[in-house]
């Protein structure tokens, strides 16, 4: 038996259920709770900046929102506008780097679309960096994963799940 108690009234017969957040990220489904949905329709980019300022969380910098689709390969407009706002960074040029953040807080759309369109080579190319590195990582430890086949799984009983999650993310990459 199983008790439950809610905080409305629910008609008898009706299905109660629980979420387990947002289903856009696989990763923190698998972290958190131990499981893998690999229908879910897009992963979190991976993209982990050593600080993540406000001005990044103000851009759109969340798990939640820095997305990968699965299906399309289509990127959310938050990934693009955080790779263009490192790169600049990167790139030392902070003045179009203010620009850009200001049309985005303003709701410039038009200023910040003809940065993106101007920058769009160093940005394509950070994203692309970002990908061939994180791919790179994830054959680094697909190949640790499998130092003693049988015997890697016996030490570390969560292996196979972890493998079949990284199998996904490269998919989804």
């Amino acid at each position: 038996n199983c008790y439950a108690q809610t905080t409305y009234d629910v008609s008898a017969n009706s299905p109660l259920r629980m979420s387990y957040g947002d289903p856009t990220n696989p990763s923190s489904l698998l972290a958190r709770y131990g499981f893998l949905d690999e229908s879910a329709p897009a992963t979190f980019c991976k993209l982990l900046p050593s600080h993540v300022s406000e001005e990044m969380k103000n851009l759109g910098y969340a798990h939640d929102r820095m997305l990968f689709y699965k299906d399309t390969g289509d990127l959310t407009e938050e990934v693009w506008d955080i790779l263009l706002y490192m790169a600049l960074g990167e790139n030392d040029d902070v003045a179009t780097q203010q620009q850009f953040y200001q049309a985005h807080a303003g709701g410039d759309y038009a200023t910040k679309q003809s940065i993106h369109e101007q920058y769009y080579l160093l940005t394509a190319a950070k994203l692309s960096d970002h990908i061939e590195t994180f791919l790179d990582e994830l054959d680094t430890l697909e190949r640790k994963g499998e130092y003693g086949g049988k015997v890697a799984a016996d030490d570390h009983p969560r292996l196979p799940l972890i493998m079949r999650h990284n199998e996904f993310v490269k998919k989804t990459f």
